[in-house]
């Protein structure tokens, strides 16, 4: 089989199994073990690019005063294929590669990155009830130069196979005696596809509409009531596959060598924007959870041309007090007062 033949030139990350019923993105030894008909993962593909903590440099000094730094660099000349995405996960990485391409770009990153293809998967139908891709312009399908090397449709017992970049290409090219090329028929059940799959969600919300809104609209009652609710655990950060912040520390294990840490932070905690002087520009939990939204749903488009929500429905699952990013889109579009989708405990 294709997977059989990629296994012995790649690495493989697929969607697995785990405990207690979830799943998990990881290395595939066998392939029986690969899950595609799965909710949702509980880790996302950030852990492989963007490690939840990794090293940036280690340092010695010397008798002489002198210190010698020494950056990391990984060598894996293996490259690792990312099968079975949603579409979803893979707009998130779209998305990273956009924030983390800026000058100066990030190398401990794009070390990783520039080995990893990204095999996605249309969904035929939202796999769970907290999705909503469809309002983040996420999914259910991708378009070309949107995230994905090559694209499966499931168009009943065979696959529609779109080619994304020239990754992609290469990987069909390579393959060839697996795939035939599509006619046209096979091609017009995308559409219909696509167009059955978006009847799941309902309403539809604008979300460039939001976008305006939270430029325009003073929402300081929302804000308070959510930093009201918001226990600052750092759930939905953590496991939301486009968050970005994180925090460098100084390791020193002897007078004479250590190293510096990358590792995740939350934009909500307070002590995430606590400066010298135990100063605060975002010492209330509503400033914060503020920072957060205008991130993901304002400043991150403005930046980026992307939304920083895939709308994985992942927070929704996270988050202790029912404050995920769905019911405040929901909240939002329907007024200034928040009301979470999912029922109150």
């Amino acid at each position: 089989s294709f997977l059989k033949a990629v296994m012995q030139d790649f690495s493989l990350i697929s969607p697995q199994p785990a405990n207690n019923s979830d799943f998990l993105f990881q290395e595939t030894e066998e392939l029986k073990n690969i899950a595609l008909d799965y909710d949702t993962t509980s880790n996302t593909l950030k852990e492989f690019f963007f490690p939840r903590q990794e090293t940036i440099f280690r340092y010695e000094r010397h008798p002489d005063g002198s210190a010698k730094i020494m950056t990391v660099q990984h060598t894996d000349a293996r490259q690792t294929i990312f099968f079975g995405l949603r579409s979803c996960d893979t707009r998130a990485v779209y998305f990273h590669d956009r924030f983390f391409d800026q000058e100066p770009k990030d190398m401990l990153y794009w070390q990783k990155r520039s080995k990893g293809i990204l095999i996605s998967f249309a969904c035929n139908k939202p796999p769970r009830s907290s999705c909503f891709c469809a309002y983040t312009n996420s999914g259910p399908f991708l378009e070309k130069k949107e995230g994905f090397d090559l694209q499966y449709i499931d168009i009943n017992n065979e696959y529609l196979v779109e080619i994304g970049t020239d990754k992609g290409a290469a990987l069909i090219k390579r393959y060839r005696r697996f795939f035939t090329i599509a006619n046209d028929t096979q091609i017009c059940k995308k559409t219909h596809l696509r167009k059955n799959c978006l009847r799941f969600f309902s309403p539809k919300y604008d979300i460039m509409a939001l976008h305006t809104k939270l430029k325009t609209k003073d929402l300081s009652k929302i804000w308070l009531d959510l930093g009201r609710r918001c226990t600052n655990c750092g759930g939905c950060e953590f496991i939301c596959p486009t968050c970005f912040c994180f925090y460098t520390q100084d390791i020193e294990y002897s007078p004479s060598r250590g190293e510096r840490l990358r590792c995740w932070d939350s934009c909500t905690f307070k002590g995430y924007s606590r400066m010298a002087g135990d100063t605060n520009p975002h010492e209330r939990n509503s400033d914060r959870i503020s920072r957060r939204f205008f991130c993901k749903l304002y400043n991150c488009y403005r930046w980026f041309g992307v939304f920083a929500c895939t709308g994985c429905g992942r927070c929704s699952y996270a988050c202790p007090v029912n404050l995920d990013m769905e019911s405040f889109i929901a909240s939002l579009m329907q007024g200034n007062t928040y009301k979470p989708l999912l029922k109150e405990l």
